[in-house]
């Protein structure tokens, strides 16, 4: 199991304009050319990804609201999987809205949805491995540049 870094972080973006005024503007994250809800850095990271939530939630119970999370990077995610499996975690796999999820219970295909791997942590965080090759990432990657 190999993480690279931090990928980015989801912030529930219930007034998507509120906190656009307040992650570009006051805060100076610049949007990405075509994906506006992801904002970065100077230096070109996605760093923010302001996602639609659905309510305000202080229970930390976001199973079926995937917007508060963060990724790590890694390029092994099927290493990410087995190691999760092999600990006893539940990793899943999701669409771009979160509603559909495949439940993963081996490494062997990594296909679903956006391409990236979720598992809630044993205080019920949700963390998301991404591979920048994968899913839907390299396209967003091509976008930006």
């Amino acid at each position: 199991m190999r993480i690279k870094a931090i990928n980015h972080v989801g912030i529930r973006a219930l007034d998507r304009a509120a906190s656009e005024r307040f992650y570009a503007g006051v805060l100076g994250l610049k949007p990405h050319p075509t994906k506006t809800n992801w904002l970065r850095s100077e230096d070109g990271h996605f760093s923010i990804h302001l996602m639609p939530g659905t309510s305000k939630s202080n229970d930390g119970n976001d199973e079926t609201d995937l917007a508060r999370h963060f990724a790590l990077e890694s390029d092994d995610l099927e290493g990410i999987v087995d190691g999760l499996l092999a600990a006893g975690f539940k990793p899943f796999m999701a669409n771009i809205t979160g509603a559909e999820r495949k439940t993963l219970t081996d490494s062997s295909d990594l296909s679903f949805g956006i391409g990236t791997v979720f598992v809630f942590d044993p205080d019920n965080n949700l963390l998301e491995f991404v591979d920048p090759t994968r899913g839907i990432f390299p396209d967003i990657l091509k976008q930006a540049q």
